[in-house]
Protein backbone atom coordinates (compact mmCIF):
# COMPACT_ATOMS: atom_id res chain seq x y z
CA UNK A 1 0.00 0.00 0.00
CA UNK A 2 1.27 3.48 -0.92
CA UNK A 3 1.01 5.06 2.52
CA UNK A 4 1.38 8.57 1.10
CA UNK A 5 -2.14 8.17 -0.31
CA UNK A 6 -3.52 7.79 3.20
CA UNK A 7 -4.06 11.56 3.30
CA UNK A 8 -7.00 11.08 0.91
CA UNK A 9 -8.76 9.35 3.82
CA UNK A 10 -8.77 12.44 6.04
CA UNK A 11 -12.28 13.12 7.28
CA UNK A 12 -13.44 9.52 7.05
CA UNK A 13 -14.62 7.61 10.14
CA UNK A 14 -12.40 4.94 11.64
CA UNK A 15 -14.96 2.31 10.63
CA UNK A 16 -14.55 3.15 6.93
CA UNK A 17 -13.20 0.05 5.10
CA UNK A 18 -10.31 2.02 3.58
CA UNK A 19 -9.33 3.41 6.99
CA UNK A 20 -9.47 -0.09 8.42
CA UNK A 21 -7.25 -1.27 5.56
CA UNK A 22 -4.79 1.50 6.43
CA UNK A 23 -4.72 0.42 10.08
CA UNK A 24 -4.15 -3.17 8.99
CA UNK A 25 -1.27 -2.17 6.69
CA UNK A 26 0.31 -0.40 9.67
CA UNK A 27 -0.27 -3.49 11.82
CA UNK A 28 -2.36 -1.44 14.24
CA UNK A 29 -5.01 -3.51 16.02
CA UNK A 30 -6.38 -1.06 18.57
CA UNK A 31 -9.30 1.08 17.45
CA UNK A 32 -9.43 4.83 18.23
CA UNK A 33 -11.73 5.96 21.01
CA UNK A 34 -12.61 8.94 23.19
CA UNK A 35 -10.65 8.95 26.45
CA UNK A 36 -13.06 9.05 29.39
CA UNK A 37 -12.85 8.94 33.17
CA UNK A 38 -14.96 5.93 34.12
CA UNK A 39 -14.83 6.92 37.79
CA UNK A 40 -16.29 10.37 37.06
CA UNK A 41 -19.50 9.66 35.12
CA UNK A 42 -17.57 9.05 31.89
CA UNK A 43 -16.27 12.62 31.86
CA UNK A 44 -14.40 13.22 28.60
CA UNK A 45 -10.66 13.61 29.15
CA UNK A 46 -9.73 13.85 25.48
CA UNK A 47 -11.76 13.71 22.26
CA UNK A 48 -8.61 12.80 20.31
CA UNK A 49 -6.70 9.54 20.03
CA UNK A 50 -3.37 8.60 18.46
CA UNK A 51 -2.34 5.32 16.88
CA UNK A 52 1.35 4.87 16.07
CA UNK A 53 3.62 2.39 14.34
CA UNK A 54 7.05 3.41 15.61
CA UNK A 55 8.81 0.88 13.40
CA UNK A 56 7.32 2.30 10.19
CA UNK A 57 7.50 5.93 11.30
CA UNK A 58 3.81 6.80 10.98
CA UNK A 59 1.16 8.10 13.34
CA UNK A 60 -2.58 8.58 12.79
CA UNK A 61 -4.67 11.07 14.73
CA UNK A 62 -8.42 10.61 15.20
CA UNK A 63 -10.97 13.02 16.66
CA UNK A 64 -14.59 12.61 17.72
CA UNK A 65 -16.67 14.02 14.88
CA UNK A 66 -18.88 16.13 17.15
CA UNK A 67 -15.83 17.67 18.82
CA UNK A 68 -14.37 18.49 15.41
CA UNK A 69 -17.60 20.32 14.59
CA UNK A 70 -17.41 22.35 17.79
CA UNK A 71 -20.06 20.41 19.69
CA UNK A 72 -19.46 19.56 23.34
CA UNK A 73 -22.53 17.42 24.05
CA UNK A 74 -22.09 13.94 22.57
CA UNK A 75 -21.99 10.30 23.61
CA UNK A 76 -18.30 9.34 23.86
CA UNK A 77 -19.17 5.66 23.43
CA UNK A 78 -20.96 5.99 20.10
CA UNK A 79 -19.60 9.16 18.47
CA UNK A 80 -17.63 8.30 15.29
CA UNK A 81 -13.88 8.88 15.40
CA UNK A 82 -12.70 10.69 12.26
CA UNK A 83 -9.20 10.48 10.78
CA UNK A 84 -7.90 14.03 11.27
CA UNK A 85 -4.08 13.87 11.12
CA UNK A 86 -1.41 11.77 9.43
CA UNK A 87 2.24 12.06 10.49
CA UNK A 88 5.20 10.81 8.45
CA UNK A 89 8.26 10.90 10.73
CA UNK A 90 11.73 11.21 9.19
CA UNK A 91 13.90 12.40 12.07
CA UNK A 92 11.94 12.25 15.31
CA UNK A 93 12.84 10.97 18.79
CA UNK A 94 11.59 7.49 19.61
CA UNK A 95 10.38 6.71 16.08
CA UNK A 96 12.21 4.96 13.26
CA UNK A 97 12.44 6.96 10.01
CA UNK A 98 9.58 6.60 7.56
CA UNK A 99 11.01 5.18 4.31
CA UNK A 100 8.05 5.15 1.94
CA UNK A 101 6.76 7.74 -0.50
CA UNK A 102 5.84 11.14 0.94
CA UNK A 103 2.84 13.22 -0.16
CA UNK A 104 3.17 16.06 -2.68
CA UNK A 105 6.33 14.56 -4.19
CA UNK A 106 8.38 15.57 -1.16
CA UNK A 107 11.65 13.63 -1.10
CA UNK A 108 12.95 11.75 1.90
CA UNK A 109 16.24 13.66 1.76
CA UNK A 110 14.82 17.09 0.88
CA UNK A 111 15.84 20.19 2.81
CA UNK A 112 13.70 23.26 3.53
CA UNK A 113 14.59 24.99 0.27
CA UNK A 114 13.77 21.99 -1.92
CA UNK A 115 10.50 21.34 -0.08
CA UNK A 116 9.41 24.93 -0.69
CA UNK A 117 10.39 24.61 -4.36
CA UNK A 118 8.27 21.48 -4.80
CA UNK A 119 5.30 23.21 -3.18
CA UNK A 120 5.66 26.39 -5.23
CA UNK A 121 2.11 25.99 -6.56
CA UNK A 122 0.84 26.61 -3.01
CA UNK A 123 3.26 29.45 -2.24
CA UNK A 124 0.49 32.06 -1.78
CA UNK A 125 -0.85 29.98 1.11
CA UNK A 126 2.46 29.38 2.89
CA UNK A 127 2.76 30.43 6.53
CA UNK A 128 6.21 30.05 8.03
CA UNK A 129 7.98 30.23 11.34
CA UNK A 130 9.80 27.32 12.97
CA UNK A 131 8.00 25.11 10.45
CA UNK A 132 6.31 25.65 7.08
CA UNK A 133 2.56 25.27 6.51
CA UNK A 134 0.60 25.26 3.25
CA UNK A 135 -3.10 25.03 2.43
CA UNK A 136 -3.76 22.43 -0.29
CA UNK A 137 -6.95 20.99 -1.74
CA UNK A 138 -6.50 17.76 0.21
CA UNK A 139 -5.31 19.03 3.56
CA UNK A 140 -3.37 21.51 5.62
CA UNK A 141 0.26 20.50 5.21
CA UNK A 142 3.02 21.18 7.74
CA UNK A 143 6.67 20.26 7.29
CA UNK A 144 9.04 20.38 10.25
CA UNK A 145 12.81 20.48 9.87
CA UNK A 146 15.90 19.57 11.88
CA UNK A 147 19.58 20.46 11.69
CA UNK A 148 19.00 24.03 10.61
CA UNK A 149 16.57 23.14 7.84
CA UNK A 150 18.87 20.65 6.11
CA UNK A 151 16.66 17.63 6.84
CA UNK A 152 12.96 16.91 7.29
CA UNK A 153 11.82 16.18 10.83
CA UNK A 154 8.28 15.18 9.90
CA UNK A 155 5.51 15.78 7.37
CA UNK A 156 2.06 16.36 8.86
CA UNK A 157 -1.20 16.34 6.89
CA UNK A 158 -4.20 17.71 8.80
CA UNK A 159 -7.91 17.81 8.16
CA UNK A 160 -8.91 21.47 8.11
CA UNK A 161 -11.46 22.11 10.88
CA UNK A 162 -14.74 23.62 9.71
CA UNK A 163 -15.02 27.39 9.93
CA UNK A 164 -17.12 28.70 12.82
CA UNK A 165 -17.79 32.36 12.08
CA UNK A 166 -19.97 34.34 14.43
CA UNK A 167 -23.56 34.86 13.33
CA UNK A 168 -24.04 38.16 11.48
CA UNK A 169 -26.46 39.42 14.13
CA UNK A 170 -23.97 38.56 16.87
CA UNK A 171 -21.10 40.15 14.95
CA UNK A 172 -23.03 43.42 14.73
CA UNK A 173 -22.97 43.71 18.53
CA UNK A 174 -19.22 43.68 19.13
CA UNK A 175 -17.35 46.88 20.06
CA UNK A 176 -14.36 48.26 18.19
CA UNK A 177 -10.78 47.80 19.33
CA UNK A 178 -10.61 51.54 20.05
CA UNK A 179 -13.59 51.24 22.39
CA UNK A 180 -12.09 48.21 24.12
CA UNK A 181 -8.70 49.91 24.48
CA UNK A 182 -10.36 52.87 26.21
CA UNK A 183 -12.06 50.47 28.63
CA UNK A 184 -8.85 48.69 29.68
CA UNK A 185 -8.11 49.20 33.36
CA UNK A 186 -11.39 51.00 34.04
CA UNK A 187 -13.59 49.98 36.98
CA UNK A 188 -16.45 47.58 36.32
CA UNK A 189 -18.84 50.32 37.43
CA UNK A 190 -17.49 52.81 34.87
CA UNK A 191 -20.37 54.12 32.69
CA UNK A 192 -18.34 54.09 29.45
CA UNK A 193 -17.22 50.51 30.05
CA UNK A 194 -20.79 49.45 30.77
CA UNK A 195 -22.01 51.14 27.61
CA UNK A 196 -19.25 49.54 25.51
CA UNK A 197 -20.19 46.00 26.49
CA UNK A 198 -23.92 46.46 27.07
CA UNK A 199 -24.86 45.01 23.63
CA UNK A 200 -23.19 41.74 24.71
CA UNK A 201 -25.36 41.67 27.86
CA UNK A 202 -22.42 42.15 30.20
CA UNK A 203 -24.47 42.23 33.40
CA UNK A 204 -26.20 38.92 32.65
CA UNK A 205 -22.93 37.13 31.83
CA UNK A 206 -20.75 38.15 34.79
CA UNK A 207 -19.61 35.27 36.97
CA UNK A 208 -17.50 35.76 40.09
CA UNK A 209 -14.27 33.88 40.72
CA UNK A 210 -11.58 34.13 43.40
CA UNK A 211 -9.85 37.01 41.60
CA UNK A 212 -12.87 39.06 40.54
CA UNK A 213 -15.32 38.31 37.73
CA UNK A 214 -15.33 36.77 34.26
CA UNK A 215 -17.73 37.53 31.43
CA UNK A 216 -17.44 34.84 28.77
CA UNK A 217 -18.97 35.37 25.34
CA UNK A 218 -16.89 32.69 23.64
CA UNK A 219 -19.73 30.54 22.36
CA UNK A 220 -21.19 33.16 20.01
CA UNK A 221 -18.68 36.03 19.95
CA UNK A 222 -15.24 34.53 20.67
CA UNK A 223 -14.38 37.04 23.41
CA UNK A 224 -13.83 36.86 27.16
CA UNK A 225 -13.51 39.71 29.68
CA UNK A 226 -11.70 39.29 32.98
CA UNK A 227 -12.15 41.78 35.80
CA UNK A 228 -9.79 41.78 38.79
CA UNK A 229 -9.99 43.30 42.26
CA UNK A 230 -8.17 46.63 42.58
CA UNK A 231 -5.55 46.99 45.34
CA UNK A 232 -7.04 44.07 47.28
CA UNK A 233 -10.29 45.97 47.68
CA UNK A 234 -13.77 45.02 46.48
CA UNK A 235 -13.82 47.23 43.39
CA UNK A 236 -13.00 45.47 40.12
CA UNK A 237 -11.36 46.74 36.92
CA UNK A 238 -11.09 45.32 33.40
CA UNK A 239 -7.72 43.56 33.41
CA UNK A 240 -7.75 41.15 30.45
CA UNK A 241 -9.64 40.86 27.16
CA UNK A 242 -9.14 37.65 25.17
CA UNK A 243 -10.09 37.26 21.50
CA UNK A 244 -10.33 33.65 20.31
CA UNK A 245 -10.00 31.81 17.03
CA UNK A 246 -12.80 29.32 16.43
CA UNK A 247 -12.43 26.01 18.34
CA UNK A 248 -9.81 27.54 20.64
CA UNK A 249 -12.42 28.22 23.33
CA UNK A 250 -15.09 25.83 22.00
CA UNK A 251 -16.97 28.56 20.23
CA UNK A 252 -17.09 30.98 17.32
CA UNK A 253 -14.25 33.11 16.01
CA UNK A 254 -14.11 36.70 17.27
CA UNK A 255 -15.75 38.61 14.37
CA UNK A 256 -14.32 42.04 15.08
CA UNK A 257 -10.98 43.64 14.40
CA UNK A 258 -7.89 42.61 16.35
CA UNK A 259 -5.38 44.95 18.01
CA UNK A 260 -2.52 46.42 15.97
CA UNK A 261 -4.00 45.25 12.66
CA UNK A 262 -3.44 41.56 13.39
CA UNK A 263 -5.45 38.74 11.80
CA UNK A 264 -6.12 35.18 12.96
CA UNK A 265 -4.64 33.78 9.74
CA UNK A 266 -1.33 35.57 10.29
CA UNK A 267 1.75 33.41 10.74
CA UNK A 268 3.97 34.16 13.75
CA UNK A 269 6.39 35.81 11.30
CA UNK A 270 3.61 38.04 9.97
CA UNK A 271 2.45 38.88 13.51
CA UNK A 272 5.88 40.23 14.43
CA UNK A 273 6.15 42.14 11.15
CA UNK A 274 2.70 43.67 11.66
CA UNK A 275 3.38 44.76 15.24
CA UNK A 276 6.52 46.41 13.93
CA UNK A 277 9.09 45.49 16.55
CA UNK A 278 10.42 42.38 18.28
CA UNK A 279 8.35 41.14 21.23
CA UNK A 280 9.44 42.02 24.74
CA UNK A 281 8.95 38.39 25.72
CA UNK A 282 8.94 35.34 23.45
CA UNK A 283 8.29 31.71 24.33
CA UNK A 284 8.14 28.97 21.69
CA UNK A 285 7.05 25.46 22.65
CA UNK A 286 6.44 22.28 20.66
CA UNK A 287 2.84 23.07 19.77
CA UNK A 288 2.29 26.69 20.83
CA UNK A 289 4.13 29.95 21.22
CA UNK A 290 3.56 33.26 23.03
CA UNK A 291 4.77 36.72 22.01
CA UNK A 292 4.22 39.65 24.38
CA UNK A 293 4.59 43.38 23.82
CA UNK A 294 4.21 46.20 26.35
CA UNK A 295 2.75 49.47 25.05
CA UNK A 296 1.73 52.63 26.87
CA UNK A 297 -2.01 51.96 26.50
CA UNK A 298 -1.96 48.24 27.24
CA UNK A 299 0.11 45.08 26.89
CA UNK A 300 -0.51 42.60 24.08
CA UNK A 301 0.02 38.85 24.03
CA UNK A 302 -0.42 36.69 20.94
CA UNK A 303 -0.77 32.95 21.36
CA UNK A 304 -0.08 31.06 18.14
CA UNK A 305 0.26 27.51 16.88
CA UNK A 306 3.85 26.52 16.11
CA UNK A 307 2.44 23.49 14.29
CA UNK A 308 0.01 25.24 11.93
CA UNK A 309 1.44 28.78 12.09
CA UNK A 310 -1.87 30.44 12.93
CA UNK A 311 -2.99 32.87 15.63
CA UNK A 312 -5.04 31.09 18.31
CA UNK A 313 -5.75 33.88 20.78
CA UNK A 314 -4.96 37.57 21.12
CA UNK A 315 -5.01 39.09 24.59
CA UNK A 316 -5.06 42.72 25.68
CA UNK A 317 -3.87 43.39 29.23
CA UNK A 318 -4.22 46.53 31.30
CA UNK A 319 -0.99 48.15 32.46
CA UNK A 320 0.89 46.15 35.11
CA UNK A 321 -1.45 43.16 34.71
CA UNK A 322 -0.17 39.64 34.02
CA UNK A 323 -1.49 37.63 31.09
CA UNK A 324 -4.46 35.42 31.84
CA UNK A 325 -3.81 31.68 31.36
Amino acid sequence: MDLSRSISLLGRPSTDPDVQALLASLKIIRQPSVDIDEEDDDRILSAEDWLTNRQLGMELGFEARAHLLGEDDFDPHTEPMVLSQVYFYRNHPGVKPYRGLLPFNIGLEDDRTSVRTKLAAYEPTRRSYLRDTWETQLCRLTVSYVDGGTRIGFVLCLLRPPAMPADADDAALVPSIAQIARAMGKPLADPELRLTFAPLRLEQNLMEDENGSIASFTRHHGIELRFRYIDRGREQALANVLFYREHEAEGARWPGELPRGLAFDDSPERVMQTVGRPPDHLLDEEFEGYATWHFVEYSLQVKYSTMENLVLCVQMMAANVAAAP
